[in-house]
C-alpha cells in the first residue's frame, strides 16, 4: 500500500515543479520582450548609440531611413562595408548625435528613446549628456516633479524617427492585415482601365503619381519624403548659386568699418576703490550695477540654504552655488524685508541624501549680512543675460 502511495505522489508532485518553472521562464520572457521594444541610448557622453537587431530585409539604406543616420555612418560605426548585405538577426548600434535625436516629437509615429538613470543620477547630468536637452522638456515628458531621479528608473530624453519613420510604417502593411486579391473571371479577358492623360489630371481628386514601368501609379509617402528633400535641396543649390561673392576688402579697411566703439563706464573714484560698507550690496553689487541698464532681467524664488565659507565677513564678497545658471554670474538676492546682497555664482548645488531640495545655497556669510539665522529662508533672485 505504501509503495502505491509513492508511485501515484511522485507524478504529482514533478507536475507541480514544471508549472512553476515554467510560469517564472514565462515571466521572465516577457520582460525581455518589454524591455526589446523601448530605445535604450547607450554608450559613453559623446560616443551615444542604440541597438538595433536586423529583421527581414532590412538594409542599411532601411535603417538610414528609420533612424534619421547615413548609411555610411551606421556602414562606419558597425565596421562593415556600406553596400554590405545585412543577415538577419546580427545586432548593430546605431549611432546617436543631434541630427537623429531630436528634442520634440515631429510625428506621432516618433519613437521615445530612453536613458536607464543610474545611482545619484539627476536630470541636470542627462541634460549635459544628451544635447543640452532643457530640464523643462524632461519634466514634461516623464512627469516629474523632482529632478532627484531612482536606479533603474526610464527616463525620455529625446525622440527618433520623425516624418522618416512615418514614411516608413505608411507604406509597411500592417502586422495581421489580410489582402483579398478578386479572382478573374475565367474565359474573359482582363483589361487595365486606361491611363489618364498626365497633363490634365486633377491632383486634388487623383493624388501624386508618376510614370513608373509604363504605369500611372501613385507616389508612396516614403517616395513623398524624399522628392520633399531633393526639391529642397534643389531650392538650396539655386539660392546658394545666386548669391554673388563680393571682392575681397582689405583688412584695414574691414576694421575700419567694423568698428565698435568702446562703452564707456562712469565710475567714481569712491566706487573704484570700493570700502566695504555696513549695509551696501557687497564686493560684486558695483559689476551688477554697471551692466543693469544693458542687459535682460532673469527673477526666481525660493528656499535658501548655507555652506561655509571664510570669505565675505571682512571684505563683503559673497559667493552661491546655483542650478542652470553659468558659473561666474552675478545674482541680487533680496530677502522678504527687503534686504539686498550681490554674489558671485561659483557652480550648481551639490546633491545631499536625504537634505531638502533648494534652489539655491549661499555662503554663511551673505546669510548673515541678510540677517538670516534661521534655515532654510526664502529670497528672491535676479539675474542678468
Amino acid at each position: 500500500m505504501e509503495n502505491i502511495k509513492r508511485l501515484t505522489l511522485h507524478p504529482i508532485y514533478y507536475l507541480m515543479y514544471l508549472k512553476k518553472y515554467l510560469f517564472l521562464a514565462l515571466l521572465f520572457c516577457t520582460h525581455a520582450v518589454i524591455a526589446q521594444d523601448k530605445l535604450i541610448a547607450a554608450g559613453p557622453t559623446g560616443d551615444l548609440y542604440i541597438n538595433h537587431t536586423v529583421k527581414g530585409k532590412e538594409t542599411l539604406s532601411v535603417l538610414s531611413r528609420i533612424y534619421g543616420a547615413t548609411p555610411r555612418q551606421i556602414a562606419a560605426y558597425n565596421n562593415l562595408n556600406a553596400n554590405a548585405v545585412l543577415p538577419l538577426g546580427v545586432k548593430l548600434r546605431i549611432p546617436l548625435s543631434e541630427d537623429n535625436l531630436v528634442q520634440q516629437q515631429e510625428f506621432a509615429t516618433s519613437e521615445p528613446v530612453y536613458h536607464i538613470a543610474g545611482k545619484g543620477e539627476n536630470l541636470f547630468r542627462l541634460s549635459q549628456r544628451y544635447y543640452k536637452v532643457p530640464l523643462a522638456n524632461l519634466r514634461e515628458w516623464n512627469d516629474l516633479k523632482t529632478d532627484v531621479l531612482k536606479n533603474g528608473q526610464a527616463i525620455v530624453i529625446g525622440f527618433i524617427g520623425g516624418s522618416k519613420l512615418a514614411a516608413m510604417k505608411a507604406d509597411a502593411p500592417a502586422a495581421n492585415t489580410q489582402v483579398f486579391v478578386k479572382p478573374p473571371v475565367i474565359g474573359a479577358p482582363v483589361e487595365n482601365p486606361p491611363l489618364k492623360d498626365p497633363n490634365v489630371m486633377d491632383a486634388a481628386v487623383d493624388g501624386s503619381r508618376e510614370m513608373k514601368k509604363g504605369e500611372m501609379k501613385p507616389l508612396t509617402e516614403t517616395d513623398k519624403f524624399f522628392a520633399k528633400a531633393a526639391a529642397d535641396r534643389a531650392k538650396k543649390d539655386a539660392e546658394a548659386a545666386a548669391n554673388i561673392v563680393p571682392a575681397p576688402v582689405p583688412v584695414d579697411q574691414f576694421k575700419e568699418a567694423n568698428k565698435v566703439a568702446p562703452t564707456e563706464y562712469r565710475i567714481s573714484e569712491e566706487d573704484l576703490r570700493y570700502l566695504p560698507k555696513p549695509n551696501d550690496e557687497g564686493y560684486f553689487g558695483l559689476v551688477y550695477n554697471m551692466d543693469e541698464s544693458t542687459k535682460n532681467k532673469i527673477n526666481k524664488a525660493g528656499d535658501v540654504g548655507t555652506f561655509k565659507s571664510v570669505s565675505g565677513f571682512s571684505d563683503r564678497k559673497f559667493y552661491a552655488l546655483l542650478n542652470d545658471v553659468l558659473p561666474g554670474t552675478i545674482v541680487r538676492i533680496t530677502t522678504a524685508d527687503n534686504k539686498t546682497v550681490c554674489a558671485r555664482v561659483l557652480g550648481p548645488v551639490p546633491e545631499i541624501k536625504g537634505a531638502p531640495a533648494l534652489m539655491m545655497r549661499v555662503s554663511n556669510a551673505t546669510a548673515a549680512a541678510l540677517g538670516k539665522n534661521d534655515l532654510p529662508f526664502s529670497v528672491t533672485i535676479t539675474y542678468l543675460q
